[in-house]
Formats: structure tokens, C-alpha cells, sequence
């Protein structure tokens, strides 16, 4: 669990982690790769619009069962994001997360792995 100091932190060292992969993918390129970039800065952008509610976004993961708050047009940024990089895959559902009946702990919105 981090402070809200300690988050904001994290969202200025995420950011920078982002920059310096979109430039490395950029002098490789091969554009899905690249793609890779974009869904790093809406998972930053996800996480931004959590700490300004007060929610922890370093606690929001499978294993936790707390979701991370996104809105419907990051979930369509997200699946054009997966569907360039994995061609013709549409797995990220905008629907919110429901308790999974196996295991107790939250399906996130993009689904359990085949």
C-alpha cells in the first residue's frame, strides 16, 4: 500500500519508464511493438483518474480483487491498442468486474487467459 505521496511518485517514475520505452521502441521499429507504449500511458492515465479519487492504484490487481476504474473509451483505446499488436483479438470487455464463483477473487475486464 503506498501513501498518496508515494503514488504520486510512482505516476512521475511510470511516466518516465513510458517516455523511455516509446523511445526505444520507436528506433526499432516494428509498430506493434510500439503500440506497447500506448497501452502503458492509459494504464498511467487509468491510474492518474484513481489517485485522484483516492483509490490506491498499486492495490488494484487480480490478487487483491479490486478493480481498476476505467471508463468505456479507455476500454476501446485499449482493444485497438491489443487488436494491433495481437491482430484481430478483441478480449477487453468495458463491462466492470464481477466476483468470480471459482476463487472469490475479481475477473478483471479483460478476461481470463485461454
Amino acid at each position: 500500500m503506498m501513501t498518496p505521496d508515494d503514488r504520486e511518485h510512482a505516476l512521475d517514475q511510470m511516466q518516465q519508464a513510458s517516455h523511455q520505452f516509446y523511445r526505444a521502441a520507436v528506433h526499432i521499429q516494428n509498430h506493434p511493438f510500439i503500440e506497447f507504449a500506448g497501452l502503458m500511458n492509459e494504464y498511467i492515465n487509468a491510474c492518474k483518474a484513481a489517485h485522484a479519487q483516492g483509490i490506491d492504484f498499486t492495490e488494484c490487481n487480480r490478487h487483491s480483487g479490486q478493480t481498476l476504474p476505467l471508463h468505456p473509451v479507455m476500454s476501446d483505446y485499449i482493444n485497438e491498442k491489443l487488436e494491433c499488436i495481437f491482430a484481430g483479438s478483441k478480449i477487453l470487455d468495458a463491462a466492470p468486474a464481477a466476483p468470480d464463483d471459482d476463487d472469490g477473487f475479481a475477473i478483471p475486464p479483460f478476461g481470463r487467459p485461454a
